[in-house]
């Protein structure tokens, strides 16, 4: 293959190469707390009050938007108008996302940190009318969850939690490449370095799906 050229995956190749849960699990596991044996998330603290309580208070912001993500594509799944070509996809990344929300939960508890609660969503009426207005919708929060994880890559204590963080932000950029393919988008990953964003326009972006207080409870550090 010519240096120019870039082989993107395709849909079909996201929806025949699936995530198991176990695969998932295992490779965050490995990531967040192999260094320490399975001991403490934040490894470069001793705990999470030595560390000022910012990677929990990141990790709680992050929980709160695989929360709305995950809630998102499961109502798509049940809505009932996406095509057989479109489901499949789109079920997967439901499956992601509530992997991704389930995972960080396990590691909050594992440092005896308090997972911030789902928040009640809502969504524009027309969300889930249309195959392209949940795609649409979509395309929205991809792009978001990836520049919340690097925008709080700098603002991380801990090597390990940055690197759990990195795993889900891998995954989360191949959703936006998915979206894309579906969308007839071309090229679908078309940008080179995505947007790291700030708390306040991750908080600007997904203000209008809940309340603010949900995310202001998180910790107001996180981003």
């Amino acid at each position: 293959m010519p240096k120019h050229e870039i082989q993107v995956p395709s849909a079909e190749d996201f929806v025949n190469k699936p995530r198991s849960r176990k695969q998932f699990f295992g490779a965050l596991a490995a990531a967040s707390l192999g260094a320490v044996g399975g001991g403490a998330l934040l490894s470069g603290r001793a705990t999470a009050q030595s560390s000022g309580n910012v990677d929990v208070d990141i990790a709680n912001f992050a929980l709160t938007l695989e929360y709305l993500e995950a809630e998102f594509y499961t109502r798509a799944v049940d809505s009932g108008v996406l095509s057989e070509a479109t489901l499949p996809t789109v079920t997967n990344l439901r499956d992601h996302e509530v992997a991704h929300a389930e995972a960080i939960v396990g590691l909050l508890e594992g440092v005896g940190a308090a997972p911030v609660e789902k928040p009640e969503f809502t969504f524009p009426a027309d969300a889930f009318s249309s195959e392209a207005a949940i795609l649409e919708l979509a395309a929205t929060f991809e792009p978001v969850g990836v520049g919340a994880y690097l925008g709080a890559a700098p603002l991380i204590e801990s090597p390990d939690v940055l690197a759990a963080a990195g795993s889900i932000a891998g995954v989360e950029g191949e959703h936006v490449v998915a979206v894309n393919q579906l969308l007839g988008v071309v090229p679908p990953a078309n940008q080179a370095f995505p947007a790291a964003l700030t708390r306040d326009e991750v908080l600007a972006a997904v203000a209008p799906f809940l309340g603010m207080d949900a995310m202001m409870d998180t910790g107001g550090q996180a981003l």
